[in-house]
C-alpha cells in the first residue's frame, strides 16, 4: 500500500465520519503513513512530537517550531510542514486547517477516536515496508548474534543486557523489551528482566528491535555446557512449535483463533498439553512488537501482506522469530 493509497484510505474514514481532518500522534501511525519516519524525542510518551493532519485536500507534517526544522530536513522532507509557536500550542493552527472535525489515533477532546478503522490498514505491509522490514530482521539476528558471542558463564546479565543494547543502538535500533536470563532464572519467569548475577551454565537473549516503526522480535539461547536431556527436550520441543506454527498454522483465510487452536494441538503432541496456559503464544506484529496477541477469541483474518511473532515457551527454554506472510508462504526475516 502507497503512501497515496493510505492516504485515500484514511480519507475515506474522514467520509464515513463526517470530519472535516485527521490527526495522527501515535508513532506507530506516524511510521506507518510516512513508511519510516520517527515523531518521537521521549520515548515513553505515548505520543509523538508531531503528526500528521490530513485535511480533505492537504496534507501536513503539524509540530512545534523545535521539532520543525528536524522534520523539515532529516524525517519528512517532501512533505509540508504547519508549524506553530511551542508556547501556544496547535489549537489555532488546527481551526485554521481542519475545515471541519477532526478524528484522531488517540482520546482527545478534538474529536471521535478513529484508532479501529485504522489499524486494519497498518496490519497489512505493502512492498517497501516489506523490504525494510527484511532489512531490520537481519540487522537484529546480527546483533543478537553479536552479543552472544560476548558473553561466558562470569558474565552478569546486566552486561548481558548492555551488550545487547548497544549491538541494537549501532545498527540504529531502540529496543523497548530487552531480557537477559541467567540459566537459574530461565526456568522461574518467562519475562526474565535482568537483574544482574553470572550466567551460568546457560542463557537467553530476548530483544524486540525497532527502526523506523517496525519491530524485530526474536530469542537466542546460548549454552556454555551441554543441557541436561529436559531441557533439551523442552528446546526441541519449543522449536518444533514454532515451525508448525510458521508452517502449519499461520495460513491465508484462516483466523488468529485458528492459529491458537492448531497452538494447543501442537504443545499436546510435544507432550507438554497444558503449557500454552503459562504464557501467550505471540501473533502479529510489525508497527509493534505485538499488533494482536492471539487467544481463541481473536478471530482477525490471517492476510498475506501481515508479519508474525510466535514464541513458544517452556520453563528454561523458548522459541521465537518474526516473519512476515507472503503469496508464495512464510519468509522468516530474523534468522539464526
Amino acid at each position: 500500500m502507497s503512501r497515496e493509497a493510505r492516504r485515500d484510505g484514511l480519507r475515506a474514514v474522514m467520509e464515513r465520519r463526517g470530519l472535516g481532518a485527521l490527526l495522527l500522534r501515535r508513532p506507530a501511525n506516524f511510521a506507518w503513513y510516512t513508511g519510516g519516519a520517527d515523531n518521537r524525542v521521549d520515548h515513553s510518551d505515548p505520543l509523538g512530537v508531531a503528526a500528521i493532519l490530513l485535511t480533505g485536500e492537504d496534507e501536513y507534517v503539524l509540530t512545534d517550531n523545535i521539532e520543525a526544522p528536524r522534520m523539515r530536513a532529516e524525517q519528512t522532507p517532501e512533505m509540508d510542514i504547519a508549524e506553530h509557536p511551542w508556547y501556544t500550542g496547535p489549537a489555532a493552527l488546527l481551526k485554521e486547517l481542519a475545515g471541519g472535525p477532526i478524528g484522531t489515533d488517540h482520546p482527545s477532546d478534538l474529536g471521535p477516536d478513529v484508532t479501529a478503522e485504522i489499524l486494519p490498514s497498518r496490519h497489512l505491509l505493502d512492498g517497501e515496508a516489506i523490504e525494510r522490514y527484511r532489512r531490520l530482521g537481519a540487522d537484529a539476528a546480527a546483533a543478537i548474534s553479536e552479543a552472544a558471542s560476548t558473553l561466558a558463564p562470569d558474565t552478569d546479565e546486566l552486561e548481558a543486557a548492555a551488550v545487547l543494547a548497544a549491538a541494537c543502538r549501532r545498527r540504529g535500533m531502540f529496543s523497548p523489551v530487552l531480557l537477559a536470563a541467567s540459566k537459574g532464572r530461565l526456568g522461574r519467569y518467562r519475562h526474565p528482566v535482568p537483574r544482574g548475577g553470572p550466567l551460568g551454565g546457560r542463557a537467553m537473549l530476548v530483544v524486540c528491535a525497532e527502526r523506523g516503526g517496525l519491530y524485530a522480535n526474536l530469542t537466542r539461547m546460548v549454552s556454555f555446557e551441554d543441557p541436561d536431556p529436559e531441557s533439551l527436550r523442552r528446546q526441541e520441543a519449543c522449536d518444533e512449535i514454532l515451525r508448525r506454527m510458521r508452517e502449519e498454522a499461520t495460513l491465508p483465510g484462516t483466523s488468529l483463533a485458528d492459529a491458537f487452536g492448531l497452538c494447543q494441538t501442537f504443545y499436546a503432541e510435544a507432550g507438554f498439553p497444558d503449557a500454552w496456559r503459562e504464557h501467550h503464544q505471540g501473533g502479529t506484529t510489525g508497527y509493534a512488537s505485538r499488533e494482536t496477541v492471539a487467544s481463541p477469541e481473536t478471530h482477525q483474518e490471517i492476510r498475506a501482506g501481515q508479519a508474525f511473532a510466535w514464541n513458544p515457551s517452556l520453563p528454561n527454554a523458548k522459541a521465537e522469530e518474526t516473519f512476515v506472510l507472503l503469496p508464495q508462504g512464510p519468509e522468516v526475516l530474523t534468522p539464526v
